[in-house]
């Protein structure tokens, strides 16, 4: 868990959402091995181990615009949760995520549908889109579609 964590989202203006988390499994299928599956169906990661953290950044903004606004985060095994702006957990990726040591879930919903983004700690970053009904209108049944980047693994 990096330093802090408890303490880092509020800070932000994001304080922990135990609701959030609820969401979060509900919207990848009801359990964290639901997840797991989403991840395989997107068939595809992209290592950021050798990212810098602008490089980082940029490409999160790819896949959740800072436009883009309220993403719901995840902390499994800290049992963390939160709310925040995309924009938020973009500047404030190096705060929030510890390569080595921490996953980290995040969940954005709109009309277009989910997309479900995975920096694990092994610091592969798996982002799955579930194309459908959007804020939580859905069980997070179906395919999803990998990271759009040619960076994939």
């Amino acid at each position: 868990m990096p330093p802090r964590l408890r303490a880092t989202p509020t800070a932000l203006g994001a304080p922990p959402d135990p609701t959030a988390l609820e969401e979060i499994v509900r919207a990848v299928g009801g359990s964290w091995t639901e997840l797991d599956r989403l991840r395989r169906t997107a068939g595809t990661s992209v290592d950021v181990s050798e990212m810098t953290e602008a490089e980082l950044r940029a490409f999160l903004a790819e896949q959740l615009p800072s436009n883009s606004g309220t993403v719901k985060t995840a902390w499994p095994a800290d049992g963390i949760t939160a709310r925040m702006t995309a924009e938020q957990l973009i500047s404030s990726i190096d705060d929030l995520w510890y390569l080595a040591t921490d996953d980290l879930i995040v969940l954005h919903e709109d009309a277009a549908g989910t997309t479900v983004l995975f920096l694990d700690h092994e610091e592969r970053l798996t982002v799955v889109r579930i194309h459908g009904g959007g804020h939580g209108g859905h069980d997070g049944a179906g395919r999803g579609q990998g990271p759009t980047d040619s960076r994939t693994t």
